[in-house]
């Protein structure tokens, strides 16, 4: 039956090639679709992750914003010891986020100030990496770093001072000259016009709070595991207004749009498995009837109906084989080409505003999700082909030898 099926297969070679590009382009376009939405997805996780949030966070349980803590933890180091001692942990640091007043003799502007430890902050995030004049912040000193927006406004060079103003322990106002060492430039509205970076040290003395922070950030070898060391973190903190929260819980709008892009994937999914099925339909049925006195002829031999329904069935097996091996060989070659070369989308300046996003985007692959495209495409080959087959069993032989 095997043989006797590929043979009919390639019979009318036109159709069934055309059959065959229509499931493998198909299912080549279904697999870059998959590759191209969640390789965005992981480089925007992958942005606002190494960007700003980290991994796993340590902050007060009674803030209102997570990603802005507004409070302070007056001892963070029973945390720290833990995300010290935690073997899933490549970076953890303290950090002060808050907003102030950066003031250059020219003009005073409200900015978001971002104290953190300098050397523990170019393994947790990449900012360091967007420098474009002087250097990173060094421990130890008063240094600023800013976004060329900022500086811009500002009217400051490096080497210049500005003064840093925020509320202080006791309710006063505190002050402080920063001398700018760096500016970088990240293509983010955000990061360029509206944040600076200061050591942590330098900021808890301005601030009258030695030794606070309010969020320890971390990042992991892997951020798969960020919600289970989230917990564990949690966890061993026990109860009280401290707690650990994985990166999912700070960046709920990744979170929603990923969600959005999975339903909107889903939808062209669906699109393209029904054209699949139609295509095939329509082969099946033209097939059925050019072939309907060559079934009567079988069936008049002593063929039963269940082996002629086997026999279209097994047809649109081989055909559904071929077509997904087209479309999976295909599909995997333009995945690879574009996770070398790069696909030109401009979604950065869509995301520009929150976060520093390329408009390059790298494919990779995605394997569960192509391995159950193949699997569907294959399975509705077998589905629509069902109609034409259940009614090719139906046919009587005398009718079937008298048809034109």
């Amino acid at each position: 039956m095997l043989r006797l099926a590929w043979r009919n297969v390639w019979r009318n070679r036109r159709r069934s090639l055309i059959n065959v590009a229509a499931m493998g382009f198909g299912l080549a376009a279904i697999m870059f679709g998959q590759s191209m939405m969640r390789s965005l997805q992981y480089q925007l996780i992958e942005k606002a992750t190494g960007s700003f949030t980290g991994h796993v966070r340590v902050e007060r349980r009674d803030i209102d914003e997570p990603k802005f803590p507004d409070k302070f933890m007056t001892d963070p180091e029973p945390a720290a010891k833990l995300l010290a001692a935690d073997p899933r942990v490549l970076a953890w640091g303290r950090r002060i986020h808050l907003t102030g007043l950066i003031s250059s003799p020219n003009k005073s502007l409200g900015a978001l100030i971002c104290a953190v430890e300098p050397e523990k902050e170019k393994i947790i995030t990449d900012m360091a990496t967007y420098i474009k004049q002087g250097h990173y912040l060094e421990p130890g000193t008063k240094g600023i770093v800013m976004g060329h927006k900022i500086a811009g406004r500002l009217d400051v060079r490096l080497g210049e001072k500005v003064v840093l103003m925020a509320q202080a322990a006791d309710g006063s106002m505190g002050a402080e000259a920063f001398r700018l060492v760096g500016i970088h430039e990240t293509g983010s509205e955000s990061f360029d016009g509206q944040m600076v970076w200061v050591p942590l040290a330098a900021m808890q003395e301005l601030l009258v709070r030695p030794g606070q922070a309010n969020e320890l950030a971390a990042k992991l070898y892997d951020i798969e595991q960020a919600d289970a060391v989230a917990a564990d973190i949690d966890a061993k903190i026990g109860p009280g207004n401290v707690g650990a929260m994985s990166w999912k819980l700070i960046d709920k709008e990744i979170i929603g749009i990923q969600a959005f892009q999975d339903g909107m994937l889903t939808i062209i999914l669906g699109i393209v498995f029904a054209i699949v099925a139609l295509g095939i339909l329509n082969t099946q049925l033209m097939s059925l009837f050019e072939r309907v006195r060559e079934f009567g002829v079988l069936m008049a031999m002593g063929a039963r109906p269940r082996w002629i329904v086997r026999l279209l069935i097994m047809e649109s097996a081989l055909l559904g084989l071929v077509g997904t091996a087209l479309g999976l060989s295909v599909g995997s070659a333009l995945i690879a080409h574009f996770g070398r070369a790069g696909l030109f989308l401009p979604v950065g300046d869509a995301f520009k505003y929150f976060l520093p996003f390329p408009s390059v985007i790298f494919l990779r692959p995605s394997w569960w999700m192509h391995s159950f495209a193949c699997g569907t495409v294959f399975l509705v080959t077998l589905l629509a082909t069902l109609p034409p087959a259940l009614r090719a069993g139906r046919l009587k032989p005398s009718e079937a030898l008298r048809h034109v």
